[in-house]
């Protein structure tokens, strides 16, 4: 099974969404501190996702090459938690990226989305041993967020924050197939 989300060309305050202000659960949250908004995917886009959002968020300052770029130590927080429209804060609102809703979308063969989720990870690079980490800590793959996937005639992202790469999203699941911990595997730059 696999879901392509890509940016529509509106925002949305519902729902699953990309940039501008986070989620209202995490007012005041220190996690806004430390990070900026970058995306949360809407309870039930995924089957592992059930009644529950994740948002995601990318340390402040991170830049390529730093080097908390793989599982444990990584850059990149994801955090499941129950349906919550957009904050009026302006705490943590990321600076490269422009907010918009996120929808589903059909992709020619080859070509990337923003949001693949699927089985098994489509890897801009071939060293097997960077997940090796995640995968031994008991995670399996959910999703990638692929700058590639960012459209090409929008003014939706300034500058590629991942160097035009992808975050790899591992997540432990329930016996039912509900994700009960997300978390950031692997940042690749192309």
């Amino acid at each position: 099974m696999e879901v392509l989300l890509g940016v529509a060309p509106r925002d949305a305050a519902n729902g699953s969404r990309l940039g501008g202000a986070p989620p209202a659960d995490f007012t005041g949250a220190p996690l806004l501190n430390t990070h900026d908004y970058l995306l949360t995917l809407a309870a039930n886009t995924a089957p592992w996702l059930d009644r529950d959002e994740l948002s995601v968020f990318v340390r402040r300052g991170y830049g390529i090459g730093d080097p908390d770029d793989r599982y444990p130590d990584i850059a990149v927080s994801a955090v499941l938690h129950a349906p919550s429209p957009r904050s009026d804060i302006s705490a943590a609102i990321h600076p490269l990226i422009e907010s918009r809703a996120l929808k589903r979308v059909t992709a020619d063969p080859g070509a990337s989305s923003l949001i693949r989720i699927a089985d098994e990870p489509l890897r801009l690079q071939h060293e097997t041993s960077h997940l090796a980490p995640v995968r031994e800590a008991g995670y399996s793959f959910l999703f990638t967020f692929d700058e590639e996937g960012f459209p090409v005639d929008d003014e939706v992202v300034s500058e590629y924050q991942f160097g035009y790469g992808a975050v790899h999203f591992f997540g432990k699941l329930d016996t039912r197939g509900i994700a009960t911990e997300i978390v950031a595997g692997l940042i690749e730059n192309s």
